[in-house]
């Protein structure tokens, strides 16, 4: 019988110990937050805003660099124009032709906005006068350097090669030397693809020399 008490009483506190327990459990797991996959979810996307962010900035920044390239022309380094031309000869030459027309293909290499290095081929052709019995024409070979003065006007000195026939009007023969030809051209740009220039060619042959001013006019594409 005090056995059976005894064990009564200790099965009582334990008892109450026990719901003790169970209530101070149940009070932490209702007041803390659960995390859930939409809070997981939230959070990674909250981390990978920077990325899309950062990599928009660097297509802006891409963007801002190739305009700049365009805007001083090193982006589209080369390009090619027809240049047609009206000639005057000067000089000793103006006693064998009255006037000339030229037609030349251009390339011209923009180094920058400054300028461009140039190389021309062309053909020109010289009328002459009632009284001389041979014509002239010639293929002029020219690299220079077209500087700009501003936005507006240009300066192009130029050296190379000029390719000079002599012909009887009669057909009866013809005569080709190739001699140096030394140029140099002023002018006015026209728009962003074409220009006006006023130029001066000298070339040197044996014995003497030719001369003969332009009026040209350049368009490029």
């Amino acid at each position: 019988m005090k056995n059976l008490n005894l064990s009564r009483l200790l099965f009582i506190p334990l008892l109450c110990a026990g719901f003790a327990a169970n209530a101070q459990n149940s009070s932490l797991t209702s007041g803390a937050e659960p995390i859930t996959t939409s809070g997981i979810i939230a959070a990674a996307k909250h981390g990978t805003i920077s990325q899309p962010a950062n990599q928009k900035d660097l297509f802006e920044q891409k963007n801002a660099l190739k305009n700049t390239m365009f805007a001083d022309g090193s982006a589209s380094t080369f390009s090619l124009g027809l240049e047609p031309e009206v000639l005057l000869p000067l000089g000793d030459f103006k006693n064998s032709s009255s006037v000339g027309v030229g037609i030349n293909l251009k390339g011209l290499y923009h180094l920058n906005d400054a300028g461009a290095v140039t190389a021309t081929v062309g053909y020109n052709y010289f009328v002459s006068k009632e009284d001389v019995d041979y014509k002239y024409s010639g293929i002029p070979f020219k690299i220079g350097y077209l500087a700009k003065l501003g936005d507006m006007f240009f300066l192009e000195p130029q050296v190379g090669l000029y390719s000079l026939r002599t012909s009887l009007d009669d057909g009866g023969g013809s005569v080709t030397n190739t001699n140096l030809l030394l140029a140099a051209k002023l002018g006015i740009n026209i728009g962003d693809k074409s220009n006006l220039g006023v130029g001066y060619n000298y070339v040197k042959v044996t014995g003497g020399s030719y001369s003969f001013a332009g009026l040209s006019y350049l368009f490029s594409f």
